[in-house]
């Protein structure tokens, strides 16, 4: 009898990605194999990680981030394509997963990625794993386009966030998909919710404001309180997910996974990967309340 392929799809979600790391650490402690893996965006990165044996390494590195650990692995560009070049990030990743091709990897791995040429998803499980997982994390505005055999692609989210189609293509039966973007809305309304009680508290809010000032003129990517502004970085991003969200549902409708795992972190935006911990730990919480449909595919193996 031939034993059933279990897939895990990993989604879209800048910072929140790290809990993918989180769900990954609780599968695997249910007795729950995975034999193939697909990947968008950030999902795509841990993925790889993932796939090479290098997931605990990677945990360690993204654990040990401090707020400006973070920006000082920001690039900023002046050229045409993103505000940030990604050099430094990617220079990082390189070192951390040393394997060089997609076909190479430890299970059968392919990450989505979008085609600006032709508007379609292009499915990468062949060539240099770097530059697919680069192009499947270029977010247009933020990072440039990655040339791939001819063409320009950007981040997989854009047409694919959640790839369930491209797991099951991969060859998987059952198949587990990670959504982190589901909680998106939730920051904003609790960002609309914030406002001073009492004129004690307002003084303490503009006490507090330089340090934030600071923050928003160095990156512009943080979070604001509901009687400030939006940033434009805070709007591109928020746009971004809104539009994901619809495609996802859309996607979803047509083609469910058989468990739907979401990690709910809305407190953690686009940028904060320094938030490693925080996110981690949802996505293992994640994991503890879908055990019911879990735990069926651990006994099956």
């Amino acid at each position: 009898m031939r034993q059933v392929k279990i897939g895990l799809a990993l989604g879209s979600g800048a910072a929140k990605g790290w809990a993918h790391i989180g769900v990954i650490s609780a599968l695997e402690r249910a007795g729950i194999g995975i034999d193939v893996v697909a990947g968008c965006s950030v999902g795509a990165l841990v993925g790889s990680a993932y796939v090479n044996g290098r997931l605990d390494l990677m945990e360690k590195w993204v654990n040990a981030f401090r707020y400006w650990d973070v920006i000082r692995l920001m690039d900023l560009s002046w050229q045409r394509g993103g505000l940030l070049r990604g050099e430094r990030v990617f220079n990082h990743i390189r070192q951390l997963i040393p394997h060089d091709t997609l076909e190479g990897c430890d299970k059968p791995f392919g990450v989505v990625a979008t085609n600006l040429s032709t508007g379609r998803e292009l499915w990468l499980t062949e060539g240099d794993l770097h530059r697919a997982v680069r192009a499947s994390c270029s977010m247009p505005g933020l990072l440039p386009p990655v040339s791939y055999n001819g063409y320009l692609l950007v981040d997989g989210a854009v047409v694919n966030p959640v790839p369930i189609s491209l797991t099951r293509a991969l060859g998987a039966d059952i198949v587990i998909a990670v959504d982190l973007q589901h909680d998106a809305h939730l920051m904003q309304q609790d960002l609309l919710s914030v406002t001073p009680k009492s004129e004690e508290e307002a003084a303490t809010a503009a006490a507090l404001s330089w340090g934030k000032k600071i923050r928003q003129r160095l990156t512009g990517f943080t979070q604001r309180r509901a009687y400030h502004t939006p940033g434009a970085m805070e709007i591109m991003t928020t746009s971004i997910q809104v539009l994901e969200n619809r495609l996802k549902r859309n996607r979803m409708a047509g083609d469910p996974p058989d468990v739907l795992i979401q990690p709910l972190c809305p407190q953690i935006s686009t940028l904060d990967f320094h938030r490693a911990e925080e996110a981690i730990a949802a996505g293992k919480a994640a994991v503890e309340k879908k055990m019911d449909e879990l735990l069926p595919l651990a006994r099956s193996r």
